[in-house]
């Protein structure tokens, strides 16, 4: 390029930290504000009785824990009313269908949250009857694979099989949305990601709810939301990554963490919803993970409520926010997912 001078101007390289700048500046975030005297009461509670224990259980992680008792919490937790449940099996492991009145023709892949070490059938059924009445869908809850006997590249596998089966039994992606909660925010980039490798077409849209996205806690231990969070301690990282790379190492796959789902090539995902608390740990994953698809060129939102608990949506029958982020879901459902009726008014 010349100079009006004759003289030949430098040529000037974007740098990769420039264009991820740029890209936060387009991001599209939204910010609902928070801090209702319930999600304060909620905060409190589990600072003072679950953030102890996991404080605990990460000095000791590799002890025989017996996660499954926790699944056995959420049967104290109603669903909505006229949900029914449908037991499935993958090839690897087992589903649980979930229907309420309002079901229509949407599917939803969902995968539940608790570390990768708990959860299952019980313990997320309010929160997925309650995504299944608002998105008017039929909801496939992955009981995948878990540390510490199998690694998480079986979860994403499990996930993955899930998204497979939905389309083998005739359902178009259109009509399919994948979803899930902390770490299953994690598998739910990286099974989107593991379908496009298989040649499978993409759902219509990916939701990830307070999701985990690198296991590499540094960023996450020294960011202002660290000191906020009411349900992890900073010591939770440590104690995850060893149960991790125990079970990496056991399956073969070497002793290395998994992969960031951020730093993989997003260009061919879909449309993206991710919610997040500012108050919460993995709040710099969300926003990295919303940085890295807006990077890649996928439309994707932030949204932010302040003062929450990890996954506060969960708390839906309790916390105006969580009933603020479930409509909020619905309405991303809306968009992606046009009603069919309508679309022919």
């Amino acid at each position: 390029m010349s100079r009006a001078d004759g003289a030949v101007a430098p040529l000037r390289l974007v740098t990769p930290l420039e264009r991820v700048e740029k890209a936060a500046s387009r991001l599209r975030r939204t910010e609902f504000g928070g801090g209702s005297a319930r999600s304060a009461m909620l905060n409190a509670a589990l600072a003072h009785t679950v953030k102890p224990f996991i404080s605990v259980w990460a000095r000791m992680p590799l002890a025989p824990w017996p996660y499954f008792l926790v699944d056995y919490a959420g049967l104290a937790l109603k669903p909505v009313e006229g949900t029914t449940f449908e037991r499935m099996e993958l090839p690897s492991c087992k589903a649980e269908v979930t229907r309420t009145p309002s079901c229509e023709d949407r599917v939803v892949v969902y995968l539940h949250g608790g570390a990768f070490v708990v959860g299952g059938r019980f313990l997320h059924r309010q929160l997925v009857s309650r995504i299944a009445e608002a998105t008017r869908s039929s909801v496939i809850a992955v009981e995948y694979r878990q540390l510490p006997d199998h690694p998480v590249s079986a979860s994403i596998a499990d996930g993955l099989d899930a998204y497979r089966y939905v389309l083998d039994s005739g359902v178009p992606a259109s009509q399919v949305v994948i979803m899930g909660d902390s770490a299953g925010g994690y598998l739910t980039f990286q099974v989107a990601l593991a379908a496009e490798k298989a040649g499978l077409p993409m759902p219509a849209g990916l939701i990830a709810l307070s999701p985990l996205i690198d296991f590499d806690g540094t960023a996450k231990v020294t960011a202002e939301s660290a000191e906020t969070c009411a349900l992890f301690p900073k010591n939770c990282f440590d104690g995850l990554s060893q149960v991790v790379l125990r079970a990496s190492l056991r399956a073969g796959e070497g002793h290395a963490l998994p992969d960031a789902p951020s730093r993989a090539l997003l260009h061919g995902l879909p449309p993206s919803l991710i919610q997040v608390s500012s108050a919460e740990m993995v709040y710099p994953d969300a926003v990295s993970m919303a940085e890295s698809l807006e990077v890649a060129g996928v439309d994707v939102e932030l949204q932010v409520w302040d003062h929450q608990v990890h996954v506060f949506q969960a708390a839906a029958g309790i916390l105006p926010e969580a009933a603020q982020a479930i409509e909020e879901i619905a309405d991303f459902f809306d968009q992606v997912i046009p009603d069919t009726l309508l679309a022919y008014a």
